[in-house]
């Protein structure tokens, strides 16, 4: 059993959104994120732990009330989410293919990473790509 001294320090963004169900079935779909914690259905507001190959972040359900704000009540968003994975394409791909809309597609750049942008369907950006081997 882990108690608060074996914790290590670790920073993961909380992505607010309209539709935390949908959410996360989205991210389960595009991404293949598995469900750390979920409240229960019944709660009346989603809250998620979420991991994409041990990349932990967290959903939730947006409340202006509390300043929880979603991109769509931002008219954009404040962050954008780095996905690095092995293979960019494919999981660019399947993130287009579960209803991600393409901002830019995979491709190298000048900086020595292929990567690709697109928008989730929550309006959060996310950068798909891998560091380029070599000079």
């Amino acid at each position: 059993m882990n108690t608060s001294a074996d914790l290590l320090t670790t920073l993961a963004p909380l992505l607010n959104v309209r539709d935390g169900e949908k959410a996360v079935a989205f991210y389960k779909t595009a991404f293949g994120a598995q469900v750390l914690m979920q409240t229960p259905p019944d709660s009346g507001s989603v809250v998620a732990h979420l991991s994409i190959q041990g990349a932990e972040f967290w959903v939730a359900d947006a409340n202006d009330g509390n300043l929880n704000f979603s991109p769509d009540s931002l008219d954009g968003s404040s962050v954008r989410m780095i996905l690095t994975v092995r293979d960019p394409d494919a999981v660019f791909a399947r993130a287009v293919s579960a209803g991600g809309a393409i901002v830019w597609p995979v491709a190298d750049q000048p900086y020595k990473w292929r990567v690709g942008r697109l928008t989730d369907p929550f309006g959060h950006h996310w950068e798909i790509g891998r560091p380029l081997d070599g000079d």
